[in-house]
């Protein structure tokens, strides 16, 4: 069952991507660690046999070793496990997450699903997983039963117990229904006019952009450009940069394919505006590698003062993109 499954992921999750198999962690190996199209880490652990409480409690374990591990530890986690037992080799991760997730950044990663996966569970497992999610764990109970066709070995898919978070949550709107919500969240926090100034330099200088939300709804409306990237040369909008709302100011941020296309042109600007990296606030080098995002935070006089730097730097940014695509 393992072996299919490494073949086609789809048989546990429509646009799952597999990133680790038999992942060491400090309860011990997990057989399979993957990423939904949210962006999210999903934890597998098969059984041969009937489902127990026993394995429970293993994938859980599991899952907090994980969930504890800072986010840089977690990214070098999964690249150092990949590239093993059928599974593709990531170089760069974060490529390799813009390609294949809808998420904006690495945030929805450390949202661990835990799935268990067997021929069949006993009744008291089920319970047990039934009250999990009923009390907010995202822990699902997965059954495959195996049939002979000649020589060939088919699997039914059948889900026992489905996580309560993932199927409640809020779907995700279209740009359309968020957009009017994004307005009115820039007016609720007196940060109107400082938005649509910088949501017009962005649609003005960079016109070829593709303007999306993701996942998260506290995060505000992101500018992807085409990019040739991954080892088949696939063509994919990818984010470079992103406007969220504060209180009377507005973040500005700079995703690092942006930053790699100009790297010496952000520098001046790290001097003179009010930033922070992400994932880490860094204190020595801002943009030693790996590449952070960057962080511009800017009230509307900050804006007024600083908004021509600003449009140069989005402007040259375009300028090298629209060259090499």
């Amino acid at each position: 069952m393992e072996e299919n499954i490494v073949s086609k992921p789809e048989l546990l999750m429509p646009g799952l991507m597999l990133v680790g198999r038999k992942t060491q962690t400090e309860g011990g190996p997990l057989d399979l660690l993957g990423m939904d199209s949210d962006g999210r880490l999903a934890l597998f652990e098969l059984k041969r046999g009937t489902l127990s409480r026993d394995a429970v409690a293993q994938v859980i374990d599991y899952a907090s070793d994980l969930e504890n591990m800072i986010l840089d530890a977690l990214v070098k986690h999964i690249v150092d496990n990949s590239g093993a037992h059928g599974i593709d080799k990531i170089e760069d991760f974060e490529e390799w997450y813009a390609e294949n997730s809808d998420a904006d950044n690495l945030d929805n990663l450390t949202l661990v699903r835990l799935f268990l996966v067997g021929p069949g569970v006993d009744d008291r497992t089920e319970r047990m997983v039934n009250s999990l999610a009923d009390k907010g764990v995202d822990i699902s109970l997965l059954a495959f039963h195996e049939f002979q066709q000649g020589d060939k070995t088919l699997l039914a898919r059948l889900m026992s117990v489905e996580s309560r978070p993932y199927q409640s949550k809020p779907r995700k709107l279209s740009f359309e229904e968020r957009w009017p919500l994004e307005i009115d969240n820039a007016r609720e926090l007196d940060a109107l006019d400082l938005f649509n100034n910088v949501i017009e330099m962005f649609r003005e200088i960079w016109p070829s952009s593709n303007q999306s939300f993701g996942v998260r709804r506290d995060l505000g409306p992101s500018f992807r450009l085409l990019t040739r990237s991954g080892s088949a040369g696939r063509r994919r909008r990818m984010p470079y940069a992103r406007i969220d709302l504060r209180k009377e100011q507005v973040g500005i941020v700079f995703f690092r394919p942006a930053i790699e296309l100009c790297m010496e042109e952000f520098r001046p600007l790290l001097e003179q505006i009010r930033y922070r990296t992400w994932p880490n606030d860094r204190k020595g080098d801002p943009l030693a590698d790996p590449i952070p995002e960057i962080h511009f935070a800017v009230t509307m006089d900050e804006w007024k003062k600083h908004k021509e730097k600003i449009a140069d730097l989005t402007r040259d940014v375009y300028s090298v993109w629209e060259k090499a695509n």
